[in-house]
C-alpha cells in the first residue's frame, strides 16, 4: 500500500523491529511474571486494536473523542493563528481523524506545510497517509513508527514553528512520573516559537466515567482483550481469551479510572517465545491501563515539572476535558 503513495510526498521510518520486541518481552516479562501483573496500554494498538479503539470512540458514552473534536472545531483558528506552524508533530497518531481539524486550518494557507505523525502502528499510519495525502496536495508527510520517546530522537529536521500534538486524552496513560518525562521530551527538543497542544480528560463524576470505559455495545472489552492476542502473535502465547472478562474502575483517590482483564478460571498460560508458563488464578486480574484525569490545578503541576508553561486554555461550559496550548518555559 505504501507504494501506492506519492512518493515525492510521503515518507515512513519504521524504528527497529528488533528493538521494538525486544522491549515487548521486557515489559511482559516485567509485568506479567509476578502479582499484581500488569501490561502497558501501548501494547492495545495493533492494527485490529486500532480499529476497535476507532469504533470505542464512536460509541454513545465515549465523550472524549466528541467534546475534544467540538473544542478543536471550535477553537482551530485560534491555534493556528497562535502557533503559526509549517510544521505538526503528532504523538500518537492513529487514524489522525481529530488532527485532521488542524491540518484543514494549515491547509487554507497558501505555503505547504509537513505531517509528521508518530504512532506504534505502521499500518495505520500508512492508511491514514493515503486519505490526507488525497485531500491536501501541498502536504508532505514524514511518519515515524515506533515509541514515542525513541521516535522523538528520531525526528527528521522540522521546519518551523513546530506544533506538537498530543491529543485525545492520551497523556493520562502515563503515571505522573511517566507523563512529565514525555512532555520533558517534547519541550527539550521545542524552540522558542514552537507550540505543544495537548488535550486532557477532566475530574468528572464516577458513572459517566466508569460508562466511557465499559460500553453496553463490548467494544472496549473486545480492544481490552485484543491484547492477550497481541501477546499470543508476537511472542507464541496461547491466551484464550474467552477465559477473561474486561473491568473497568474510577479509583477517586488516585483520579484515574482503571482497566483490568480479570480471569474467569484458573489457567495456565505459555508464553512460547520467553520459556515462560503462567499460572493464573480464577479471579486475579491484569492491570492493563490507566486513565488519569486532570483538574485546572493539576494539569499547572504537570506542564511546570515538564519545563512549559500554559499559553491558552480550552475547556467547554462543563469543564469536561480540556485543550492547552503550552509554551516550553
Amino acid at each position: 500500500m505504501a507504494m501506492d503513495l506519492p512518493l515525492k510526498r510521503f515518507q515512513i521510518k519504521a524504528l527497529s523491529h528488533q528493538d521494538a520486541q525486544q522491549t515487548l518481552k521486557h515489559d511482559v516479562l516485567e509485568g506479567m511474571l509476578c502479582a499484581p501483573r500488569s501490561l502497558p496500554p501501548k501494547y492495545f494498538y495493533d492494527e485490529a486494536g486500532s480499529r476497535l479503539f476507532d469504533a470505542i470512540c464512536k460509541t454513545r458514552h465515549y465523550y472524549l473523542t466528541r467534546t475534544e473534536s467540538a473544542l478543536l472545531k471550535r477553537h482551530a483558528d485560534e491555534i493556528i493563528a497562535a502557533a503559526r506552524p509549517r510544521t505538526c508533530v503528532e504523538l500518537g497518531a492513529g487514524t489522525s481523524v481529530k488532527t485532521e481539524i488542524l491540518l484543514s486550518g494549515l491547509a487554507a494557507g497558501s505555503r505547504p506545510f509537513t505531517y509528521v505523525p508518530i504512532d506504534v502502528c505502521e499500518e495505520m499510519l500508512i492508511e491514514s497517509a493515503a486519505r490526507l495525502l488525497y485531500h491536501y496536495p501541498r502536504l508532505r508527510i514524514e511518519a515515524l513508527a515506533g515509541e514515542y520517546l525513541s521516535a522523538l530522537h528520531a525526528l527528521p529536521r522540522l521546519d518551523g514553528p513546530v506544533l506538537f500534538v498530543f491529543i485525545g486524552s492520551s497523556i493520562g496513560n502515563f503515571t505522573e512520573a511517566e507523563a512529565m518525562e514525555l512532555l520533558a521530551g517534547v519541550s527539550g527538543i521545542m524552540g522558542p516559537e514552537d507550540a505543544f497542544l495537548l488535550g486532557l480528560d477532566r475530574v468528572k463524576d464516577r458513572k459517566i466515567l466508569e460508562q466511557a470505559y465499559d460500553d453496553d455495545e463490548g467494544i472496549t472489552a473486545q480492544f481490552n482483550l485484543n491484547v492477550l492476542q497481541v501477546l499470543n502473535t508476537r511472542l507464541g502465547g496461547n491466551f484464550r481469551l474467552e477465559n477473561f472478562s474486561h473491568r473497568a474502575v474510577y479509583q477517586e483517590a488516585r483520579e484515574q479510572i482503571e482497566m483490568y482483564l480479570v480471569a474467569r478460571q484458573a489457567q495456565q498460560v505459555t508464553l512460547a517465545d520467553l520459556g515462560e508458563t503462567l499460572d493464573i488464578a480464577a479471579g486475579e486480574t491484569i492491570l492493563t491501563e490507566i486513565s488519569r484525569k486532570y483538574t485546572r490545578a493539576s494539569i499547572r503541576h504537570l506542564l511546570e515539572g515538564s519545563a512549559l508553561s500554559e499559553d491558552m486554555h480550552f475547556a467547554p461550559g462543563d469543564e469536561h476535558f480540556s485543550l492547552v496550548l503550552a509554551r516550553k518555559r
